[in-house]
């Protein structure tokens, strides 16, 4: 699965929602969004380190940026399946959720596979489909409610939401699923899936 969370420049991602997500989902993150200048901030990594993702977030604190925190479910957890993923020379996506797709590479991810055997030649072919509301439409009836993606365009400077509405609206930031923030960190009320929560070794009994 994993957590996407969009901070636009005028919010921020509270400290408990940040350690509630990572709890669950610590295979890898990435950022993807734009300055206050406008030039583009891109990171991916494979280690999930609570210090650095705080002081990538404190740095850009005053940007629109998007958040993903990687939850393993096909794939390795190295680099190269860290969002966000290039499409293309402007496009980069970030995806949650799990789609069916034949995984023809040992190792790589679901979405490493959509992207490299579907929207890549895809957009080879037909450079402007991305600016097509239509082709969103249909990108977006496609996949079920559990998947999200969010494409970033660097030429418009823009970031848009598929499937959006299956996502929540927390505190000026738009978050792709509840179900993978850890309730016993952060509590969510009103939340379209139950939140799933982490347990310490010691709290664990087998009979």
């Amino acid at each position: 699965m994993c957590v996407i969370v969009h901070k636009p420049r005028e919010a921020r991602i509270p400290p408990d929602l940040l350690r509630a997500a990572l709890a669950l989902n610590n295979d890898g993150w990435g950022l993807m969004g734009f300055d206050a200048a406008g030039a583009l901030i891109i990171e991916r990594h494979a280690a999930s380190e609570h210090a650095s993702i705080a002081a990538a977030l404190d740095q850009h604190a005053e940007d629109d940026v998007v958040l993903h925190l990687r939850q393993r479910t096909r794939g390795n957890n190295e680099r190269d399946n860290a969002h966000p993923f290039k499409v293309a020379e402007h496009l980069y996506l970030m995806h949650n959720g799990t789609l069916p797709i034949h995984c023809r590479v040992a190792g790589r991810s679901d979405t490493w596979h959509f992207v490299h055997d579907v929207l890549r030649p895809l957009h080879a072919r037909h450079a402007t489909l991305f600016d097509d509301p239509a082709f969103i439409m249909l990108l977006e009836m496609s996949l079920k409610p559990d998947n999200k993606i969010v494409l970033l365009d660097e030429r418009a400077r823009s970031v848009a939401v598929i499937n959006r509405a299956h996502g929540v609206e927390f505190e000026g930031l738009w978050l792709s699923n509840t179900r993978w923030i850890d309730r016993s960190i952060l509590p969510l009320s009103d939340t379209p899936q139950p939140q799933q929560r982490s347990y310490a070794a010691d709290r664990l009994h087998f009979g």
